[in-house]
C-alpha cells in the first residue's frame, strides 16, 4: 500500500494563467514543490510514500495529475513554462462540467474556458485515481481562486477520510481590507472559516502566526488540531552565478552597473510601505546629496498601487530609482548580493522572506520592527519602528552615511553564516512530507 501525499497546484496554475512571475505566496509553493524532497518522492512510486501534484477540476470532487517536473522548470526554465502552465489550467476548466462551473466558477475563468472550447488541447492531464484514508491532501494556502473550495475538501474529507493538512501564510488580508483587491477578504475569510472544522494539521507562515491561528480557531470553537511553523528557504538563488564576473555581467544587463544601490525585493502595493521608504530617502538626500545611493525595486506591481507607481516613475527619471519587474532567480541572486544593504519596510508580513534571502546572500538589511519580521531577522537585521518616520529616517542615514557601520553589520552576518546556517527549500518540504504521514 502506498500512501500519498497530493500536493494542490490548482491556484498555482490559476495564477500563471495571468502573471508571468510569482509573488510571495506562489514563490513559497512553487519552490517547496521544487525541493528534492518532494521531487524525489513524486518520481519513486514504487515505495510506501509518495507525493502526486494535483490539479482539482472546478465544481468538482475529481482531481487531475500535473507532471512534477514542471514545477522544476518553472526556477530553470519560466518563459518556456508558464505557456505550458497555461495550457495546462484550459484544459483543466475545459474537463470541468458545466454545472460545477457555474457553481464555482469566476469571472477570470472565462478566457480560459473559451480558449480551451475553441482550441484542440493536447491531453496532458491525467486522471488521479481517487484518494483514499491512507492519502493525505495538502491546501498550500491560496483559497481564493474557485468559490465553494472548502466545501470541496470538506466533501472530500468526509468521502474518503483523508488526511487534510492546511496552510495560513497571514491573516492581513483579513485585518486589513484596505490592501486587497474588492471582495479578496471576504473570499478568504469565508473559506478558511469553512475548512477549519476539517482540518488535520495545520500549517502557518512563522510562530507569530501560529499563535494568531490558535487564537482564532479557539474563538470559532474548532476542535484542537497540531499546528507547525514552517521555515521558509533561502537557498533558492544560491546557486546560479556566483562568481563576481557573472554578476557583472547580470547587472549590466538589468541596467543597474557597478553604483551602488539600495535594494527592495517584493511586490509594489500599499501593505510593502514602499511611499515611507521613498518619503525617507529624499529626507537623506537633503542631508546627503549624491551620496545617497538610487534605490533598486525588484517585483511586479500589485493591487492599489497606482500612486505608487506615478511615484516610483518619477524616481527614475531622476536617476534616484530603478525598477525591475520581471527578475529572475539568478538576477535575484545577483542583487542581493551587491547592494550596498537591503530595506523591508512593510507593514505586515507573515514571516519576511525578503530578510532572510538577504542575509542568505551576507547583505545587511533594515527591516520594519514587526514580530513575524524579527523571525526572519533574528539579530542580524537592523530594525526601525514603522509606526515613527524619524525612525527608518536615521537606520537609513546611518547607514548612509557611515560605511563602517554597514562593513559592521556584514561582518557580523558573516560571522554567524560560518557557524549556524539558514534553513533550506529541502528542508521545508522534508518538515511537509512529516506532516504528512507521521502526523
Amino acid at each position: 500500500m502506498t500512501r500519498r501525499l497530493l500536493y494542490d497546484v490548482t491556484g498555482l496554475l490559476h495564477w500563471y494563467a495571468y502573471f508571468r512571475r510569482p509573488a510571495g505566496v506562489q514563490r513559497v509553493i512553487e519552490k517547496i514543490g521544487a525541493s528534492d524532497a518532494l521531487q524525489s518522492a513524486a518520481r519513486s512510486r514504487q515505495g510506501q510514500r509518495s507525493v502526486e501534484f494535483v490539479v482539482r477540476l472546478v465544481g468538482t470532487a475529481r482531481f487531475c495529475r500535473l507532471d512534477p517536473s514542471l514545477l522544476i522548470d518553472l526556477n530553470e526554465a519560466r518563459a518556456r513554462t508558464v505557456p505550458m502552465l497555461r495550457r495546462r489550467f484550459a484544459e483543466s476548466l475545459v474537463r470541468s462540467p458545466p454545472r460545477g462551473l457555474l457553481a464555482d466558477g469566476r469571472y477570470f475563468h472565462v478566457p480560459y474556458l473559451l480558449a480551451g472550447l475553441a482550441t484542440l488541447w493536447s491531453k496532458r492531464l491525467a486522471p488521479l485515481d481517487p484518494p483514499t484514508k491512507h492519502d493525505a491532501y495538502f491546501s498550500p494556502g491560496d483559497l481564493w481562486w474557485q468559490r465553494g473550495y472548502a466545501r470541496a475538501l470538506s466533501d472530500l474529507k468526509k468521502s474518503t477520510g483523508a488526511r487534510l493538512l492546511q496552510v495560513v501564510f497571514d491573516f492581513h488580508v483579513e485585518e486589513r481590507r484596505d490592501w486587497s483587491p474588492l471582495g479578496f477578504s471576504r473570499v478568504f475569510s469565508r473559506e478558511l472559516r469553512g475548512i477549519a472544522p476539517h482540518v488535520d494539521h495545520w500549517i502557518a507562515g512563522s510562530d507569530t502566526v501560529a499563535g494568531q491561528l490558535t487564537r482564532r480557531l479557539g474563538d470559532w470553537s474548532v476542535p484542537p488540531r497540531p499546528i507547525s511553523a514552517w521555515r521558509y528557504g533561502w537557498d533558492t538563488f544560491a546557486s546560479p552565478g556566483l562568481d563576481a564576473a557573472s554578476d557583472d555581467s547580470t547587472l549590466e544587463r538589468l541596467g543597474v552597473g557597478h553604483r551602488p544601490y539600495i535594494l527592495f525585493v517584493g511586490t509594489i502595493e500599499p501593505r510593502k510601505n514602499i511611499g515611507s521608504l521613498l518619503d525617507a530617502l529624499e529626507w537623506v538626500r537633503e542631508s546627503l546629496g549624491e551620496r545617497v545611493p538610487p534605490l533598486v525595486i525588484a517585483g511586479g506591481c500589485g493591487w492599489r498601487a497606482g500612486a505608487l507607481r506615478r511615484r516610483i516613475a518619477e524616481k527614475i527619471r531622476d536617476g534616484h530609482a530603478h525598477w525591475i519587474r520581471d527578475a529572475d532567480d539568478a538576477a535575484l541572486a545577483a542583487l542581493y548580493r551587491r547592494a550596498r544593504f537591503s530595506v523591508m519596510p512593510s507593514l505586515g508580513e507573515g514571516y519576511g522572506l525578503a530578510i532572510q534571502e538577504s542575509l542568505g546572500h551576507g547583505t545587511p538589511c533594515i527591516a520594519s520592527d514587526r514580530e513575524a519580521m524579527r523571525e526572519a531577522g533574528g539579530r542580524l537585521a537592523r530594525y526601525f519602528d514603522p509606526r515613527r518616520h524619524e525612525s527608518l529616517r536615521d537606520a537609513l542615514l546611518d547607514w548612509i552615511g557611515d560605511q563602517a557601520a554597514v562593513d559592521t553589520a556584514r561582518a557580523g552576518i558573516r560571522d554567524w553564516l560560518d557557524h549556524s546556517r539558514l534553513p533550506s527549500w529541502n528542508e521545508a518540504g522534508e518538515a511537509l512530507l512529516r506532516y504528512a504521514f507521521d502526523g
